[in-house]
């Protein structure tokens, strides 16, 4: 028997356009960060930005390719601006962490790439 996707109340399945883009979730790495005590992986920053946004199965099983999902691809986009932005570094490979500018940044503040 095969599985079918979960329809939303229209009929329609969820797409990428149904994702936030790379710069809006730049905030939510942000939040994620700050919920760390020092520097995390981009899996575990993946994983809370799950809870963060409240992505359904159906949005974070959307591919990008064949080795990730779209909303992956999108926050290792987010943070290569938020890093050129000076709000992130990775002092390791596959570690993340705020700078002290990314620190001072609270909701509601402009985030600027």
């Amino acid at each position: 028997m095969q599985v079918l996707p979960q329809q939303d109340y229209f009929g329609l399945m969820a797409s990428k356009a149904d994702l936030p883009s790379s710069k809006k979730l730049i905030w939510p790495v942000i939040q994620a960060l700050k919920k760390s005590s020092g520097p995390i992986r981009k899996s575990d920053i993946d994983r809370q930005l799950i809870e963060i946004l409240g992505l359904s199965e159906e949005l974070v099983s959307i591919p990008h390719d064949k080795s990730r999902a779209e909303y992956q691809y999108r926050s290792a986009w987010a943070l290569s601006y938020g890093k050129k932005a000076g709000y992130f570094e990775n002092p390791a490979r596959n570690q993340w962490s705020l700078t002290a500018k990314g620190q001072q940044v609270n909701e509601g503040k402009q985030v600027e790439v």
